[in-house]
């Protein structure tokens, strides 16, 4: 409630001016001439889509949600991001090791056997 009223105080709409096309036109060179021309259209549209400036004040009320939203984005990320990636490089390494060390036990257990088996065939000839 209190962002509303907030973003309620904030919105403050100034009404525009109607554009004018710069009365040194004619005697301007030709980027200079086709830059005024161009700025000339845009405001012109500005002024028929919202004379009150609703709309400007909208694009400046967006634009600062949208850079507040950007700034985190680009520094918290990427740091995110490289925690994860090195967490799941630990976790590959642990998966690992946890394989290898369950592989111990079963190839000592063999060789216990084999041992066994050994022995009691080494016994057996020997009798």
């Amino acid at each position: 409630m209190k962002l509303l009223q907030k973003f309620k105080e904030s919105w403050q709409p100034k009404a525009i001016d109607p554009p004018q096309v710069d009365p040194d036109l004619p005697h301007l060179d030709g980027i200079t001439r086709s830059a005024e021309s161009i700025r000339y259209s845009i405001l012109s549209i500005e002024f028929w889509i919202s004379r009150n400036g609703q709309v400007r004040e909208w694009l400046k009320h967006n634009t600062h949600l949208c850079v507040w939203l950007a700034i985190p984005a680009l520094v918290v990320v990427p740091v995110i991001t490289f925690i994860l990636w090195h967490v799941s490089r630990w976790a590959t390494m642990l998966t690992s090791i946890t394989g290898h060390l369950i592989v111990l036990p079963i190839l000592a257990l063999v060789a216990a056997v084999v041992i066994l088996v050994v022995v009691s065939i080494a016994k057996a000839l020997l009798k």
